[in-house]
C-alpha cells in the first residue's frame, strides 16, 4: 500500500516536473519571439526618428502628389526612364 502511494507520488512529481519544463520551454520561446519583435520596433524607431529620412519621405510624398515623379510599371518603363536620363 505504501509502495503504491510512493510510486503514485513519484509519477505525479515526474508529471509536475515535466509540466514545469514544458512551461519553461514555452516561456523561453515566447521571449525569443518577443525579443525579435522588440528589435524590429527599435529599428523602426531609429529609422523614423532620423530627421533626414523623414525629410526624404515627405519630399517623396510631395513629389508624388504633385506629379514630379515618374512611376514605372515594368522593366520596359524603367529602361526608357534610364535611357532618357
Amino acid at each position: 500500500m505504501i509502495s503504491d502511494k510512493m510510486a503514485e507520488m513519484k509519477t505525479t512529481h515526474k508529471s509536475v516536473l515535466l509540466d514545469l519544463i514544458y512551461d519553461f520551454e514555452d516561456f523561453i520561446n515566447k521571449l525569443e519571439k518577443r525579443k525579435e519583435e522588440l528589435e524590429m520596433l527599435k529599428d523602426d524607431l531609429l529609422i523614423y526618428s532620423d530627421p533626414e529620412f523623414m525629410a526624404s519621405i515627405k519630399k517623396g510624398i510631395r513629389e508624388a502628389e504633385s506629379g514630379d515623379t515618374v512611376k514605372c510599371k515594368g522593366s520596359r518603363d524603367r529602361k526608357k526612364l534610364f535611357e532618357s536620363l
